[in-house]
């Protein structure tokens, strides 16, 4: 299946706040039953210690730190593209990951967004993320014909209209596993620090990828 680089309709700069929540808020009941936000708590909660800080990439409304801060008691802040609202609950900052300075964080995560870019800002972000924090916890969809006919007969017809349409185009966009694993290689090897662990894992039925990168 080819990349397609369909522009999605949440995307667009004249949806009303109105239903930007009402997408985010089936997006993150969506993302629940997919397991995506536990699949990024179990790797935060695995080793010695929890982070005291994590920063979100892409973080929308903030849903996913909500649940972060709750379970580890870590300290969190979002970066989005589009502006936040103003009762959000909590602290989100607008800018580009590929390019703006980030804030210092131990770990960055990064969920369901990275389909958004090209693969040269994959690759910067990766970089940049470098800069600011120990570790990046990145989880994607998989260009795959299986998680599209999963999502297309057993979720779609369950969804808004924008949701719907924006979850196929997303997959059709996502990266194959064999993409993710070259953009990353091409991040470690341009670097500015040394990687000192590196996983790659792709979840039954190619519903998910997951790379979780450590630096020095």
């Amino acid at each position: 299946m080819l990349r397609s680089h369909q522009s999605e309709l949440m995307d667009a700069d004249d949806l009303s706040e109105a239903t930007l929540r009402r997408a985010y808020r089936e997006l993150w009941m969506v993302n629940r039953f997919l397991g995506n936000p536990w699949a990024v708590l179990r790797l935060l909660q695995a080793g010695p210690s929890a982070p005291r800080s994590v920063l979100d990439i892409g973080c929308g409304q903030g849903a996913l730190l909500v649940e972060i801060r709750k379970k580890t008691g870590a300290r969190v802040v979002g970066l989005d593209m589009r502006e936040a609202p103003e009762d959000a609950p909590v602290p989100i900052v607008t800018g580009n990951a590929v390019s703006d300075s980030l804030p210092r964080t131990d770990v960055a995560v990064c969920v369901l967004m990275v389909h958004h870019l090209a693969e040269e800002d994959v690759v910067g972000l990766i970089r940049n993320v470098s800069r600011s924090s120990g570790r990046l916890i990145l989880l994607d969809l998989v260009r795959h014909r299986v998680p599209l006919a999963l999502f297309s007969i057993f979720v779609a017809p369950f969804l808004c209209t924008i949701n719907a349409s924006d979850g196929k185009t997303s997959i059709r966009k996502a990266f194959t596993a064999r993409e993710m694993r070259a953009m990353v290689d091409r991040a470690q090897s341009r670097a500015e620090r040394p990687v000192a662990r590196k996983r790659h894992t792709v979840a039954p039925f190619w519903i998910r990828q997951v790379v979780d990168i450590r630096w020095v």
